[in-house]
């Protein structure tokens, strides 16, 4: 017996709805104890609202191209639900002291990336990975003669704590009115 309601629309993977994929060059970053976040009732994976806790704030990560990049890969069980462990890499460019120790303290938070891919009303363009137990650095290395010398990076869920869905979707009412709560999040509250 599958823990899942089964499919429930059509599936058009056509020319019409071909994406070309890629992630906007920023993304956020927020420590996952430092937001709150409300979930749609009737879409467990629908994200209509993120609040920071007082004095907390999202970061930004700034990347060039295709530096930035996000997904999940199904953990399957023979005795549980599927689940999803989310993933996201980056590169820091950047080396003085206080840059290493801030990344060196990453675990446990939040990314939410935007899609380059634009649909009619927003919905599905910023996609948050680690929502519900976090991302947390998996493989972090640096070699002076590897990609330009620069560190690189990759969050990912921990093994047994992997999300219930492949990425959640972070929507509400238009592109517009969910791109102004994301940089909102840059800000604490008042």
């Amino acid at each position: 017996m599958s823990c899942l309601d089964g499919v429930a629309a059509n599936i058009a993977s056509t020319c019409a709805t071909q994406p070309s994929g890629g992630l906007e060059v920023t993304a956020y970053i927020l420590n996952r104890e430092d937001v709150a976040i409300t979930y749609d009732v009737t879409n467990e994976l629908l994200i209509t609202g993120m609040v920071n806790a007082a004095t907390k704030k999202a970061y930004s990560i700034t990347g060039v191209k295709k530096l930035l990049n996000a997904g999940s890969d199904i953990v399957i069980a023979d005795d549980r639900a599927n689940k999803y462990s989310h993933y996201f890499n980056f590169q820091q460019f950047e080396f003085d002291s206080d840059a290493v120790l801030n990344v060196d303290n990453i675990d446990d938070v939040v990314i939410i990336v935007e899609t380059r891919d634009e649909t009619t009303d927003g919905d599905g363009m910023f996609r948050v990975y680690g929502a519900k137990f976090g991302l947390w650095k998996s493989t972090d290395t640096h070699r002076a003669n590897d990609i330009n010398g620069v560190r690189n990076l990759e969050l990912t869920s921990l093994p047994g704590q992997e999300e219930p869905w492949s990425r959640y979707v972070f929507f509400d009412t238009d592109y517009a009115t969910t791109l102004a709560e994301v940089v909102a999040l840059l800000t604490p509250p008042a």
